[in-house]
Order: C-alpha cells, then structure tokens, then sequence
C-alpha cells in the first residue's frame, strides 16, 4: 500500500500509460472519517460516516497526503481478489468488524464487481448492503464499506487526475 504523499511523487516522474502500467486500473483509497466532538477533537467513528452522493466526485479526499492507497499489480484480463482481516487476503483490513474473508472484487473484461463472501457485518455499496452471494457492478467514486472500513474505488485516470494541483 501507498499513501497519496507517495503516489503524487510517483505521479509526477510517470505519464498516465505508465502510471496505470504501475498501479493497475483501479485503487481503493481510504475514506477520511471527521467527526466534531463538543470538546473539539475529532473522533474517528466510520459507523457515524454517509454514503457518498454518487455521480459526484468527493473534493477533499485527496488532500490528505497520509490517507492509504491500496494498489493491485495490473490486472489480467479475468483476475479476482479478497478484501478481508487475515494476512492472506489481497487487501489486508486490520479492523475488528471486517470478517477474515470479507469481500471479493472480480475483475472482468476492463469491469469490476463487488461481491459479498457472506461477511458478519455486511459490505455496502454506496450505503445499499449487498446480499452475500451477489456480485454489483462497480464504477469510478463509488463508496464501499467493509464493515466498519469505508475506501472509495477510484479508477487509476481519476486518482492521478485528482492527485494533480487544482485536482479535476
């Protein structure tokens, strides 16, 4: 995994065919979490999160230089990979509510689905829980929740657009 500092670097040394050869055709970026307490600290609570308005690109989320990145080697034409708690999922959440093997994202002729491996805590695609056994089309900025751990699927054009000054 990277963190959005590390891929603006990378972003300005490659050109995007490049830059998609590296990363894949798709990311998942980590969702910041702000909430105000009345003392004025912020609590971290992704359970108190809203789905994103879809169609909608979420300004902001990349301004956060520290936010994790998780990249994929390039796909094959037909490639498949685990979210979930345990070391030998593809994309590790160490969170008490994501289940070992949580959820699967299936990449199929240059499109991706979501699919639910019957988690505890249920997977949502921007805030609609999908049934275990389902697979969903995904597409660029939809808000995923694994659990308690909310990232947003960016395609790989996206993120390095929005990673540049004057993001969009």
């Amino acid at each position: 995994m990277f963190t959005v500092r590390e891929l603006k670097a990378l972003a300005t040394r490659l050109d995007a065919v490049a830059f998609e050869r590296q990363l894949g055709p798709f990311v998942l970026v980590e969702r910041p979490f702000k909430k105000e307490r009345p003392s004025g600290s912020l609590d971290v609570n992704p359970k108190a999160t809203r789905p994103l308005k879809s169609g909608r690109p979420q300004k902001g989320v990349l301004d956060f230089d520290d936010l994790w990145v998780a990249t994929l080697p390039p796909l094959r034409e037909e490639d498949e990979f685990i979210i979930g708690r345990t070391a030998d999922c593809d994309v590790m959440l160490d969170e008490g509510t994501v289940s070992k093997h949580h959820a699967c994202i299936r990449w199929k002729r240059k499109r991706a689905e979501l699919e639910d491996l019957g988690s505890r805590n249920g997977t949502l695609l921007n805030g609609a829980r999908l049934r275990p056994g389902t697979a969903l089309s995904l597409k660029d900025n939809d808000a995923l929740d694994f659990g308690g751990v909310r990232v947003l699927f960016l395609e790989v054009s996206t993120l390095r657009k929005r990673m540049r000054p004057g993001g969009e």
